[in-house]
């Protein structure tokens, strides 16, 4: 935890001491994001091979699994972004800062990093337009007050680099994220990139946006951490077992896929040109004489339930501290999930945690687009405005059951509980225009279903 600026000073290490143990786990759970358990797992080996010369391996790559799955539920149907009527300028602000961003893609990649690593950051700026952008949350060091970890001094980005023909060197940049300012830093560093050197550069820009420019999303939180906790940490064991459990088992199975065999003498031969003792099997007659026993392969029971009933279990302890269930991953029983409300009960484990990413996502992206508009406002951007009511309407992930949902609305109108206009609308997210005119083409068929005689027009005053 840093608590002031002290860190970025000549002859300071890098990166900060009171920061390298939250790094080095960003370290490790990238790369078990990335397949390279065995870089992580360092019992690995020796587990499965005495000899240590090589590695058996068997990787599966459950941290990558669970990070898309809580990306897929919170981003895979994207939500809806409003803030205004369809047609207003603060609407066709949000879409165009939405379109010019990608920022659906660009959310995505900040939730896979609040699950591996516990923490995502949004990173606003401006160029010729307000532009939202994730940072990878190693470059990112929050500097807080020593009485109060939660009230945020600064935001501090800052990487190192090598640049160079002949002779490489190495350099960091700084970027000193204030309420209304930004600090921009170059130092030198020394030849192993590990102090800070000298100061080359520095330069000071002024925002015009009385806000920090940088907007972290934490996963779990709790009163005495700045960052949050990453969803990898807690399955370390499991994992690691459960890999070490199937490369076993795969190993056994391999050894005695070509069993060996036995027999009397007469079934070798001598390899003429080597004068070894060989053995050639296939096609050969072997005859017996009375007192020799006929050829015959060594098998083996393995015995090996006891293993796949550890496996079920690891994976039963798997889902309930990932907080998922095999329904979450397409694993569904016959008679378990025949209809979406039967899903969603299967699913109220992962449906419960992505809630609860979900409400510190809704604030961070509001304050992103704020931040991106505010910024397009202060630079006097042609068509600029400012964003005050920012809406999201998140949707849940789940497959939507058409049948069953239309038999609600049915049910719902049946007994008076809403209108056909709010119907359509949960139905099929029609709204303006689109759903006037579904509405009028409802009404159309109606009336032209409705039998002639209570069609017929009624008299005008003053007809006999």
């Amino acid at each position: 935890m840093l608590t002031s600026l002290d860190f970025i000073r000549t002859g300071q290490p890098w990166p900060p001491e009171p920061e390298q143990e939250r790094l080095k786990l960003y370290s490790d759970n990238i790369k078990l994001f990335e397949g390279k358990h065995e870089q992580v797992y360092k019992n690995w080996v020796r587990l499965l091979r005495d000899d240590q010369k090589a590695t058996l391996e068997i990787i599966l790559n459950w941290p990558k699994r669970l990070s898309t799955l809580w990306a897929d539920l919170l981003l895979g149907e994207p939500p809806r972004i409003t803030a205004g009527n369809k047609g207003t300028p603060e609407q066709e602000a949000v879409e165009r800062i939405l379109e010019e961003n990608s920022l659906i893609n660009t959310a995505y990649e900040v939730a896979l990093d609040v699950s591996r690593l516990g923490t995502g950051c949004f990173k606003i700026r401006y160029d010729q337009r307000g532009i939202i952008e994730g940072q990878p949350p190693s470059v990112w060091f929050p500097v807080v007050a020593p009485d109060n970890i939660k009230q945020v001094l600064c935001h501090v980005l800052a990487w190192r680099y090598q640049e160079g023909a002949a002779v490489k060197r190495w350099y960091l940049n700084v970027e000193i994220h204030e309420r209304g300012r930004i600090t921009f830093q170059r130092w030198t560093m020394n030849s192993a990139g590990e102090r800070i050197g000298n100061l080359l550069e520095e330069r000071v820009q002024e925002t015009g946006v009385d806000y920090f420019l940088v907007v972290p999303v934490n996963n779990i939180l709790t009163t005495d951490r700045v960052t949050g906790l990453d969803d990898y940490s807690d399955l370390d064991g499991i994992l690691q077992e459960l890999e070490t459990r199937v490369a076993q088992i795969s190993r056994i199975l391999d050894k005695h896929a070509d069993p060996s065999m036995y027999g009397p003498d007469t079934a070798a031969s001598i390899d003429p040109l080597t004068g070894k003792v060989t053995y050639l099997a296939g096609g050969r007659y072997f005859p017996i004489m009375p007192d020799e026993d006929p050829p015959g392969y060594i098998t083996w029971d393995g015995q090996l339930e006891a293993s796949f009933k550890q496996i079920e279990n690891l994976m039963e302890q798997l889902y309930a501290i990932s907080e998922t269930s095999p329904a979450a991953f397409g694993q569904l029983k016959t008679g378990l999930a025949e209809s979406g409300s039967a899903l969603r009960r299967l699913m109220l484990a992962p449906l419960a945690k992505i809630n609860r990413i979900r409400m510190r996502f809704d604030p961070a992206l509001k304050e992103a687009l704020y931040l991106a508009a505010a910024l397009e406002v202060a630079q006097h951007k042609s068509g600029a405005v400012t964003l005050e009511s920012i809406r999201i309407d998140w949707q849940e992930g789940l497959p939507v059951d058409e049948i069953e949902q239309t038999d609600i609305e049915t049910q719902r109108k049946t007994a008076g509980l809403t209108s056909t206009e709010s119907a359509l609308k949960r139905l099929y997210g029609l709204e303006g225009e689109a759903l006037q005119e579904e509405l009028q083409r409802i009404l159309d068929e109606a009336d032209a279903s409705m039998p002639q005689m209570f069609k017929s027009p009624l008299p005008k005053k003053g007809d006999a």
